[in-house]
């Protein structure tokens, strides 16, 4: 498989929830809220890393891509380093297997969590639920915005 086939998977996945593309980016902008995934290529290799977040369109970027920024993975060590061989085009994974799981994850991990922020409310929530380790790796101004 190569990064084509990566941009396929994604753009299956997504765009049913109505994201378009963009380049390396897929968005939905929202009268909230902006979701954004990005695949960023790693500086090495064939790897690849599947980025999501969110936007307040309400609150000023300041040079930022995302107000609240994930990467898909997995805390099961297991299902972290599955995701991360399938990312790896250099891995000699065969393409049905690549895109069978791989697909799997998507919707499990990036897909059902995207689909239920929509608003202000929906992503206070989420951040509530990702509680405390979220919480240091989203900027002041977010912060302040919600009063965590």
């Amino acid at each position: 498989m190569d990064n084509n086939g990566l941009f396929n998977i994604l753009t299956e996945v997504l765009k049913p929830s109505g994201f378009k593309r963009k380049g390396n980016y897929w968005v939905i902008n929202g009268d909230e809220i902006t979701k954004m995934v990005n695949l960023q290529k790693s500086q090495f290799g064939s790897r690849y890393y599947i980025n999501f977040g969110y936007v307040i369109n309400s609150i000023p970027l300041n040079g930022l891509m995302m107000h609240v920024y994930n990467r898909v993975t997995s805390s099961n060590p297991e299902e972290a380093k599955r995701i991360e061989e399938l990312l790896d085009l250099d891995n000699t994974i065969p393409d049905a297997d690549r895109y069978t799981e791989l697909r799997r994850f998507l919707i499990e991990k990036l897909s059902q969590k995207v689909e239920v922020v929509a608003t202000e409310d929906d992503l206070l929530r989420y951040l509530k639920s990702q509680a405390p380790s979220i919480l240091n790796m989203i900027p002041i101004e977010v912060k302040r915005h919600y009063n965590l």
